[in-house]
């Protein structure tokens, strides 16, 4: 009896956590998100970026690594991308652009993150390791990145029901 008791309380608590500590706004971004692609892997990539990236767009300014809005996209990767020259007015209209426009700096997301699961031949592992290392993808950081997205993306299936 004692032994059923524990393990409804652990399954009680389980089903009632909130472990990445989101808050109703934070689910209805997610949701939204989650609403964009009918690709289920690309779907729960986006979700744990953002959460990964920038605290559901809490923090949307790295001005240390130059990455910007609600996934950090690089500034250098998306003026590349966008074929505009490097130069600082650029990098501010763009940077403000990723800041301001959800559905611009969605769209690179997706983007980077078609490039790269090209590149590794649909192995999301090493493409979530590459959306945060480039070519670095067996780095330590990339390895560790690549961990991270995947416990997100466990915590928001199994936990949060998404």
């Amino acid at each position: 009896m004692k032994k059923i008791f524990i393990n409804f309380i652990l399954s009680f608590s389980f089903l009632f956590s909130n472990s990445l500590n989101l808050t109703q706004n934070d689910i209805v971004i997610l949701k939204k998100l989650k609403s964009l692609t009918d690709d289920k892997m690309m779907k729960y990539s986006l979700m744990a970026i953002a959460i990964k990236e920038s605290s559901l767009g809490k923090y949307v300014i790295n001005s240390k690594s130059e990455d910007y809005g609600l996934f950090q996209a690089n500034i250098k990767t998306v003026l590349s991308r966008q074929k505009v020259k490097d130069n600082s007015y650029n990098r501010s209209i763009y940077a403000q652009k990723l800041i301001n426009d959800v559905g611009f700096a969605t769209a690179n997301a997706i983007i980077e993150l078609k490039y790269w699961k090209k590149v590794h031949k649909d192995n999301w592992f090493k493409t979530w390791s590459s959306y945060n290392t480039g070519w670095n993808y067996n780095s330590k950081t990339g390895i560790k990145y690549s961990e991270k997205v995947f416990e997100l993306i466990k915590k928001l299936k199994l936990e949060y029901k998404l």
